[in-house]
Parts: structure tokens; sequence; C-alpha cells
């Protein structure tokens, strides 16, 4: 069960890291303000914290449901 505690905390964290970089582009595009360069940044950093917050969901949807899993496996 440690580990699932483990999955929360760090889908939690990426979920921050979206959300803070959801608001960073936002903030950037709206002031007008930033140029391509930080514009790319932001967008390379949120697809990042996106595809982890994806990846993590993922492995803690798997792990939450082993009894499935390993019923598919052997039979």
């Amino acid at each position: 069960m440690g580990s699932v505690m483990q999955l929360r905390r760090l889908r939690a964290v990426y979920a921050a890291g979206v959300a803070a970089w959801a608001l960073c582009l936002l903030l950037s595009m709206v002031q007008g303000d930033g140029s391509t360069r930080q514009t790319v940044l932001l967008l390379g950093l949120l697809a990042v914290f996106l595809v982890l917050l994806l990846w993590s969901t993922w492995c803690l949807w798997e792990a939450s449901r082993p009894a499935t899993r390993a019923g598919r496996v052997s039979g």
C-alpha cells in the first residue's frame, strides 16, 4: 500500500505542476510581454508535466486493480 500512497503524492505534484505551468502560460499570453522562447519553454514544461500526470494516473489505476489483472493473465 505504500507505493499507492507514493503514486497519489506524485500525481498531486504533477497536477500542481500542470496547474502552475498552465497559469504561467496564461498570464504570459494575457500580459503579452512573453517572448517566443518563453512561450515555447512554458508549453514544453506544461506538456512534460501533463504526460507525467497521465502516466502517474495510469500507474495508480493499474496498481488499484491487481485482482482483475491477475485474473486476466491467468485466464
